[in-house]
């Protein structure tokens, strides 16, 4: 057992240059590890060869990354959600464990750029074809073009700084093609983020590296591409087409205000789309203000807020910081390749692909330590982190078990067994308390739900409580004025109160509603309701009234 063991520890050591650049290329082919069910294939693959590969966590002398590290698993322990928060933190573990290993690493810097290079030529040959098809623009991950465009944006900078130093006629070719493709995938993703962070941290390389005649060329080229692309081409780009594409400042206040409101700890990793339903605002798209939703705050940063605290926002900037200020020109082009990562992922939902994420924090980790291309080794300062063998092996069980957990998390959630159970109880006993307090509760939970708060309605409604019936509805309404279900179930309560001229209003605003059915789920709940409830209340209400006949009668109804 002991010699099969060395000899698997040798193997991997073998490999260990090039086995950072095979985890990057296997995190794409999982989908970029947007699900449960991804990270644990990777999990079961990436964390034996940590374990046995991870000597230690010197993070090349940084104490910043160890801190924040052990700051998202404190937040995920203290989350209201505790086993939900397990599977996101054990996500941050790996990103962690990429980053010591490279920050210690002597060897594979090479490699990851390479892998970087080659990642960015498939997302930009992908994303070209879709868009030259008119297929949908999904790019090489999937589901959204700007997780495929982080890896054009990370390849361009160190390409035009390989270009500008490239003495040969192949190499000037060479990278030349390569900066133009990759240029050319991010014009295709139309992605506003990855343009500015190709841009900027391209101009940092050569600003970096006094190349003035490069940097005015490359500030030429923007300006031209701007001048000679088409009308259209403008407005794919910028997205003046999708109205929603400028309300992100506002989605930034939501991740603030969710932050602002707990700011130590934040509301725990990985829950930030239920946050989010608590502290969403007001986005009007022709029907509905609230059916808007988010899994990420787009921006890394503020999204760290918002599950983890300030603190972890704060060691995080520290982290980036500190790795990618040291060492002058050592490592310049995975620094560049960190630091598009990082400045698309701060107005931009690429770190919620895990791919992407590791792309940052691997390119991080080779500019934070290990040998710089002329093979000196960087210097290091502070005192590594006192951590041996046995540790990683347990922390990278433990993160293996987090990611386990993930897709089985509700099943093990005590408090969603319970709700569950309350609810089968209140349908079978028809206990009118019990459901009042399950829709008071989800209302609790969900302020913003005009769902929850129309159930909450009904409940009052039910329990004979005509003032709680009406605020639920009138704040349903309030919410979403186009909701057709809580408009009829207020009308109901005024008609059952006495207030018959208050119900008539509201159902003729009901009769304006159009029949045509709106095509997103949410809209078409909105939408619906029971229009032959609403027709007969009508007819004995409003046109008894009209006629002169009395008023309903006061009983509520059950």
């Amino acid at each position: 057992m002991t010699t099969a063991l060395s000899r698997l520890r040798l193997a991997i050591e073998a490999a260990g240059p090039w086995a950072p650049a095979f985890f990057l290329l296997l995190a794409v082919a999982a989908g970029g590890l947007r699900s449960p069910g991804a990270w644990l294939a990777f999990g079961a693959v990436f964390l034996p060869w940590a374990a046995l590969s991870l000597r230690g966590l010197a993070g090349a002398g940084l104490t910043a990354p160890f801190l924040f590290f052990s700051w998202v698993a404190a937040a995920a322990l203290f989350s209201p959600e505790p086993l939900v928060s397990l599977g996101a933190s054990s996500r941050y573990a790996v990103f962690g464990l990429l980053f010591f290993y490279a920050a210690s690493s002597d060897e594979g810097g090479k490699g990851w750029l390479a892998a970087v290079y080659g990642l960015g030529l498939a997302a930009a040959a992908v994303l070209i074809l879709q868009r030259i098809t008119g297929r949908g623009l999904a790019g090489l991950i999937g589901a959204n073009p700007n997780y495929s465009a982080a890896f054009c944006a990370a390849g361009f900078p160190a390409a035009v700084l390989a270009l500008s130093a490239a003495a040969s006629k192949k190499n000037k070719f060479l990278y030349s093609a390569l900066a133009l493709l990759l240029a050319a995938g991010i014009a295709a993703a139309a992605s506003r983020g990855a343009a500015l962070a190709a841009f900027l941290s391209a101009a940092a390389g050569l600003g970096f590296t006094r190349r003035w005649k490069w940097l005015a060329g490359l500030f030429a080229a923007g300006l031209a591409a701007a001048a000679f692309l088409p009308a259209t081409g403008l407005e794919i780009l910028f997205k003046f087409q999708d109205p929603r594409a400028f309300a992100r400042p506002r989605l930034w206040g939501a991740a603030l205000e969710a932050a602002a409101a707990s700011p130590l700890l934040g509301w725990g990793p990985g829950r930030f789309g239920g946050i989010f339903e608590a502290f969403k605002f007001p986005y009007f798209d022709g029907l509905s203000f609230y059916g808007h939703s988010t899994l990420h705050a787009h921006s890394e940063v503020l999204n760290l807020a918002a599950e983890a605290g300030f603190p972890a926002a704060a060691l995080f900037l520290l982290t980036a910081a500190a790795a990618l200020y040291p060492g002058g020109r050592e490592k310049l082009p995975l620094k560049l390749c960190a630091l598009a990562a990082f400045i698309q992922g701060g107005a931009d939902m690429i770190f919620y692909s895990g791919a992407a994420a590791l792309l940052f924090w691997g390119s991080l980790g080779f500019s934070a330590g290990g040998a710089p291309t002329g093979g000196e080794a960087a210097p290091r300062s502070g005192a590594a982190i006192p951590v041996g063998g046995k540790f990683i092996a347990a922390l990278c069980a433990l993160c293996l078990f987090g990611l386990a957990l993930g897709p089985a998390a509700w099943v093990f959630s005590g408090r969603q067994k319970f709700v569950a159970g309350a609810y089968r109880e209140a349908a079978l006993t028809r206990n009118p308390a019990l459901v009042l307090a399950l829709a008071r509760s989800g209302a609790l939970d969900s302020p913003k739900d005009v769902f929850k708060a129309a159930e909450e309605g009904g409940a009052f409604a039910a329990a004979g409580d005509a003032a709680g019936a009406e605020a639920a509805f009138g704040r349903a309404l309030y919410l979403e004025p186009g909701f057709a279900g809580a408009r009829l179930g207020l009308a109901a309560v005024y008609a059952a109160s006495g207030r018959g001229g208050e119900a008539c209003a509201e159902l003729a605003v009901l009769a304006k509603t159009p029949a045509a059915v709106p095509g997103d789920p949410y809209g078409r709940e909105l939408a619906r309701f029971e229009r032959p409830a609403a027709q007969k209340l009508e007819k004995d209400l409003c046109r008894k009234k009209k006629n002169g006949a009395g008023t309903a009668s006061r009983r509520m109804t059950r």
